[in-house]
């Protein structure tokens, strides 16, 4: 089949899924994901108890294993890739609610058996034979390994030839009144956000459909950053040597595009929406083009065509489209973009000037942001750019800066005060004499210190 030709059936796929496939819009369809979702629980769950008294190799396990088959096959026809997420005791296919028989003891119910192995959820990017249930069942009730469990549990399934199961981390619900988390080590949040888009590069890699569900945990955890650790957190992210660049800079115009979105008042449910579509944005630079990456010129349609494989759309996922093909769009473009795609161009051209190279960055913060603010109107969306100017300031952070007495400190916040657009918050990272100090010391521009220059 031609390129054009994949392109034309792409294109009547999603015609055909905007016009059916919107389950949280679609009422017919949700119907069906819920009832084909709760008949296949059951019957995975039944399987699985069978195996304390029949040998897997017994007739009676062969009707549920095709029935199993069957309705995993069902499901894909509707969803594309089929996502089971546990939650407490809570079950949802694809973000469908099931109902549960809630009379079953707690500790035999079907996210207890995988809660064993420290399983929240599984991503299921194939349909399974009769054969691979059969060891599924088998493997699942095994014994959890005392360490890593799901890491144990994926490796026993990939040894099986199962690898089109995804296993996914445990969910938790946040309570009403819980306390947002501050995590003190910022750095390490985006530390951990650069190893989440790890993972997400390598299952499309290993021919995995991209899944969303680690991103959009680990963008929620980062919308509960408050504003300062925001910040701060983009500034230590800077000096993060240990993860890909691809995944730093996915992860670091995730956190940039985010700080705009805040600044522009979108609530935290967008913000996040905005994040993952951020992660996304390179997505076409993962995928192999007869065993290379994609030009630059082809990794936003590259890209669409990954995400257009995931049959079922919704709205965030046409976000993510729009996005991919957008980021690099100048503001005075005929057509224009859409807001998330103007918002994403903007985080990651600043990334891309600023970002850690081998040989240093291409340009300090406040120089990359002066360039940019000289493009306000044809490159960049002047109002969206003035937004980011307000909300980083005259030295934005990570920027390095020398002061008056010789000492060199790095910009840990944004504008905290109209007054103190030119004086953020800092720590010392060189003393006068030269030498970096023994502990981190801080110091408040609005308190004391003259900047004499940017540090290039």
């Amino acid at each position: 089949m031609s390129t054009l030709d994949e392109v034309a059936e792409a294109q009547r796929d999603v015609g055909q899924a905007l016009d059916r496939a919107r389950a949280g819009d679609d009422r017919e369809l949700a119907a069906k994901v819920r009832d084909l979702g709760e008949q296949f629980v059951r019957m995975l769950t039944g399987a699985m108890r069978m195996t304390r008294f029949h040998d897997t190799r017994n007739m009676a396990f062969e009707t549920p294993l095709r029935d199993l088959e069957r309705s995993l096959g069902s499901l894909r026809d509707l969803l594309g890739m089929v996502q089971i997420i546990m939650v407490e005791d809570q079950v949802y296919v694809n973000d469908q609610r099931l109902r549960l028989d809630d009379r079953m003891e707690s500790d035999d119910n079907f996210a207890a058996l995988w809660l064993r192995h420290d399983v929240g959820g599984l991503n299921m990017h194939a349909a399974l034979t009769m054969d691979q249930w059969r060891k599924v069942v088998v493997i699942v009730m095994a014994d959890a390994s005392p360490t890593q469990p799901r890491s144990a549990l994926q490796a026993a399934f990939e040894g099986a030839g199962m690898s089109a199961l995804e296993l996914l981390p445990v969910f938790r619900f946040r309570m009403k009144d819980e306390v947002r988390r501050i995590d003190q080590d910022v750095g390490a949040v985006m530390h951990r956000a650069a190893g989440v888009v790890d993972g997400l590069w390598a299952g499309l890699a290993s021919g995995r459909a991209a899944n969303p569900l680690p991103v959009r945990k680990m963008i929620n955890e980062m919308v509960d950053l408050p504003a300062q650790s925001e910040e701060e957190s983009i500034a230590r992210s800077r000096s993060d040597r240990n993860t890909s660049a691809l995944s730093r800079h996915s992860s670091q115009v995730a956190m940039l595009s985010m700080l705009i979105g805040r600044e522009l008042g979108l609530p935290d449910t967008a913000l996040a929406d905005l994040g993952v579509t951020a992660c996304y944005h390179d997505l076409g630079y993962a995928t192999d083009e007869d065993g290379y990456a994609p030009p630059f010129s082809r990794h936003g349609s590259a890209a669409v065509r990954n995400l257009l494989a995931q049959r079922g759309f919704h709205e965030a996922r046409i976000h993510r489209m729009l996005a991919c093909l957008e980021h690099h769009r100048p503001f005075n473009a005929p057509g224009g973009s859409a807001l998330f795609g103007r918002i994403i161009h903007i985080a990651d051209d600043f990334e891309t000037l600023t970002r850690f190279r081998a040989n240093g960055a291409l340009m300090s913060p406040p120089t990359a942001l002066a360039r940019m603010y000289a493009a306000r109107g044809t490159e960049y969306d002047p109002n969206l750019l003035q937004l980011f100017v307000n909300r980083v300031g005259r030295y934005p952070p990570g920027s390095v800066l020398e002061l008056d007495d010789g000492r060199w400190v790095l910009v840990l916040s944004g504008v905290r005060a109209t007054e103190l657009f030119e004086r953020p918050f800092t720590e010392v990272v060189r003393l006068a004499d030269g030498t970096e100090p023994l502990m981190p010391i801080p110091l408040d521009l609005a308190d004391e210190g003259t900047v004499r220059r940017v540090v290039e």
